[in-house]
């Protein structure tokens, strides 16, 4: 999983508020336009306010005033944000069906489903919960700090502003909990209480340490030295005098305020309005309307599927026994256990090479921006990710992000799986290709619908087979275990937040079907209990883009091309499945006239 923009977006959700041409235009009286000049004047209008919601993004883009500025999810700005949305949707549908170009009609139906699914969104104001197992508004800013690298006064200046309006952006985020506690919708509270810890942890760090200083201390050695350490000492100053107090504040809020009213329920369906809520998220993540009954039958098929094809390759090492007996067996064999971080970063460039050798085998056309791998920064050890986009706009290249937790608990049989799924031809060549296509709109480069961007990275797992990435039935095994972990959550979370599922019959489940370990496997739990929905567009997204190589084999035959095929599914960029359905059932045709 990437340093999703999910996850930065589900703690964004919505931001300043705007003030842009379309104010001006929407009130004018306007001549009759053609459709084109409507759609181009709507997804000029769509680019400044998605510029001003999310100013992480901006700001990595080079944006220097969104570099100075945090999210402001205030009720008044998402009021706000409201309707601006309902005004452009309204404009947008004046387009109804008219005659557009195939790329132009494109973009209206992802810029329709897109504006429908944020406005559905901001009807269950969850603003009130910013935040989830691990991650949330208080891990946006090291995300942030992360991914930006200053190389000017000016540049510098804007971050040591946004440092300075760090506790602003924490006390709007608090209000909004507060709303949530007083309204009912709250967190559960052993996510409450995982996140509670990690608060209280950092706001005892020495201020020298905050991890919020990296990119003013690494201004380019090409900065006179006195201005340098000027700005630096004023970095260091702020830390101590706003960040530190902040970060003690919003820690004794989570375990004083919060966490004593927090939920003894761990379904979102418990929540106000929690059925009507997961069925959103479902929407959201999976980019389909599927029950969550519907999905939880899918997820019993294909783990029974996946067990099946774990079964034979255990058969074809030699081993006499269950799968469980299997991976209790794998868990002491020192041949998979690297000694330790270093060794297993290591090993993981080496398969990054050796998947880079191979991809022009597959795909026609590949991202100019590199990716590298290094440990995850210790502010960020009990976060989910494992890949950080890059920015081609400032010449920071993607990551792939190793945890620097415990290596028994990441097995080297499932580090090729692990490590496609992250770097190529999972999330850095899925998500790079799209940052560089210029030509097409802004929010088509940067979308993060989870179906897709998720289910191509798994789908890029089963793809290390024909790229003969794995080379041994162990490495298979592997490659199996994680998809039927994958599998396994699409039982397990709508068992949990829609069909009355505890707690210990989802870490059973787990237990038995996936050879994670049992740190791990209690950790993915909580993961799903304190993110509803989000692990679903993995498996979903996978099948789905399986499904339509298999009918594009089928109906082309000897003129199907598997390059030509990825080309088509990811050049367009991201978009809902329904729509990438449709991208691939044109490119058939067209395929079949050429």
């Amino acid at each position: 999983m990437r340093i999703s923009i999910t996850q930065i977006f589900t703690a964004l959700a919505t931001t300043l508020v705007l003030l842009s041409p379309f104010e001006a235009r929407a009130q004018a009286a306007k001549p009759a336009r053609s459709p084109s000049a409507t759609l181009k004047e709507v997804l000029s209008d769509y680019e400044q306010y998605i510029k001003a919601v999310d100013p992480i993004a901006a700001g990595q883009r080079g944006d220097l005033g969104a570099l100075a500025r945090w999210p402001d999810n205030s009720p008044e700005a998402i009021a706000e944000n409201q309707r601006l949305l309902k005004a452009m949707q309204a404009q947008l549908a004046t387009l109804g069906d008219a005659r557009l170009s195939d790329e132009e009609a494109l973009n209206r139906d992802l810029l329709r489903e897109r504006m429908e699914l944020d406005v559905a969104g901001l009807a269950f104001d969850e603003e009130r919960i910013p935040f989830n197992t691990g991650d949330g508004f208080f891990t946006v800013p090291h995300y942030a700090a992360d991914g930006v690298v200053l190389r000017s006064e000016p540049q510098a200046r804007a971050w040591l502003a946004k440092l300075a309006a760090v506790p602003a952006y924490y006390a709007t985020e608090t209000a909004n909990m507060r709303r949530g506690l007083k309204t009912g919708l709250v967190r559960p509270r052993l996510v409450v209480e995982r996140d509670a810890r990690a608060l209280q942890s950092r706001a005892t760090q020495p201020p020298e340490r905050q991890a919020l200083l990296k990119p003013i201390n690494g201004l380019p050695a090409t900065m006179p030295e006195a201005l340098r350490k000027s700005l630096q000492t004023e970095g260091l100053e702020i830390v101590r005098s706003k960040i530190q107090p902040a970060e003690k504040q919003l820690a004794d809020f989570f375990q004083n305020e919060y966490l004593p009213r927090a939920s003894d329920s761990i379904g979102i369906s418990e929540q106000p309005d929690g059925r009507n809520f997961y069925r959103y998220l479902i929407w959201r993540h999976t980019s389909t309307k599927l029950s969550p009954e519907q999905i939880h039958q899918i997820g019993l098929a294909e783990v029974a599927r996946i067990r099946e094809e774990m079964l034979a390759v255990i058969a074809e090492i030699g081993f006499k026994g269950s799968i469980a007996e299997f991976v209790a067996q794998l868990r002491t064999d020192k041949r998979f256990i690297a000694a330790s971080t270093e060794e297993y970063v290591e090993k993981v460039r080496d398969l990054a090479k050796r998947a880079d050798a191979k991809l022009p085998a597959f795909f026609h056309t590949l991202p100019r921006l590199t990716y590298g791998v290094r440990v995850l920064a210790p502010e960020l050890k009990d976060s989910s990710s494992g890949y950080n986009p890059g920015s081609p706009e400032q010449g920071v290249a993607g990551y792939i992000l190793v945890n620097p937790g415990p290596v028994d608990q990441s097995p080297l049989y499932g580090m090729p799986a692990w490590a496609l799924h992250e770097g190529v031809p999972g999330h850095h060549l899925q998500i790079a290709l799209a940052q560089e296509r210029t030509d097409l709109p802004l929010f088509r480069r940067n979308s993060d619908i989870n179906a897709y961007v998720e289910g191509w990275a798994l789908y890029s797992e089963h793809l290390g087979i024909e790229m003969g990435m794995y080379r041994t039935p162990h490495e298979h095994f592997g490659r199996l275990s994680l998809e039927i972990w994958r599998a396994s959550r699409l039982v397990i979370d709508t068992g949990m937040h829609a069909m009355g599922w505890t707690r210990e019959q989802a870490v059973a489940f787990l237990r038995e079907n996936t050879a994670l370990s049992e740190p791990f496997l209690n950790y993915e739990v909580d993961r799903y209990i304190g993110w509803p929905a989000q692990a679903l567009g993995y498996k979903l997204g996978e099948m789905r883009i399986q499904q339509l190589r298999a009918r594009a084999e089928k109906e082309l035959g000897s003129k199907f091309d598997l390059r030509a095929f990825h080309d088509a599914v990811l050049r367009p960029g991201p978009m809902p499945l329904d729509l990438l359905e449709q991208q691939i059932d044109r490119w058939i045709e067209k395929s079949r006239r050429d």
